[in-house]
């Protein structure tokens, strides 16, 4: 899926010289080889592509691996005020920017970035999962419980919103409710890795012992390599 600033480039005037000169240009660029889309973009940024050019090297970038260098020249561009961008668009990148600091392990320069999207316009329901997403990796489970209590108000048959909203209802010391949400996400997508986790954590915290050693084995048979299986192994080793 196309990120966010990839199609707001397709709202912006584009000039015409360089070897990339579009949002479909770039996104095909990186496709092929995002290296070279980098350098490509970064020639278009000289040439005068301006603020397009800018948002196709943090896409090449993130393509690259290189999040927090995107990270942070997203947030660089969305905080100059000599960028002439519509407010929407800044809240934009100002998301992406937040979404990046996230995967690239830094959470509280994610919560910076996304306070300043959220200052330039209402948070939507992927601004409210990214605010729950950054507020559980600082551990800040009651931030986490009340974005995700108005995420899936909103949106009760987004499976992922529903297994983030168990995590941070076990990590609350409500684990009968978190086990209910947990299956709740397991019954709308059975394959999603976290549903499964947090169901078999839940029963753990709560005592049904049998179970939860059922489901992380479950779990690890079905999701190996998940960034969850090292959480899910110690706690077959602490259950058995």
């Amino acid at each position: 899926m196309r990120r966010l600033f990839l199609i707001a480039l397709l709202a912006l005037p584009l000039p015409a010289r360089a070897a990339i000169t579009s949002a479909e240009e770039c996104t095909a660029a990186i496709a092929a080889d995002p290296e070279a889309a980098r350098e490509d973009a970064a020639l278009w940024s000289r040439t005068g592509g301006g603020v397009p050019a800018r948002l196709c090297e943090a896409a090449a970038l993130e393509a690259m691996g290189a999040t927090a260098t995107a990270a942070q020249l997203l947030s660089g561009l969305a905080a100059n005020p000599n960028r002439a961008m519509p407010a929407a668009l800044r809240a934009i990148v100002f998301s992406d920017a937040a979404r990046l600091w996230l995967d690239a392990g830094k959470p509280d320069l994610a919560a910076e970035a996304l306070a300043q999207a959220d200052r330039l316009a209402p948070a939507d329901a992927a601004g409210l999962k990214l605010r729950a997403r950054i507020a559980a990796a600082r551990e800040d489970w009651p931030a986490a419980l009340a974005a995700l209590d108005a995420l899936v108000a909103a949106t009760p048959g987004d499976a992922e919103a529903r297994a983030l909203h168990a995590a941070a209802l076990r990590h609350s010391g409500r684990a009968e409710a978190a086990r209910a949400e947990a299956d709740h996400a397991r019954a709308l997508d059975p394959d999603l890795p976290a549903a499964l986790f947090e169901a078999a954590a839940a029963r753990a915290e709560l005592g049904e012992t049998d179970a939860a050693v059922q489901l992380f084995g479950d779990f690890l048979e079905a999701h190996p390599d998940s960034p969850l299986a090292p959480a899910a192994r110690a706690n077959l080793q602490r259950l058995d």
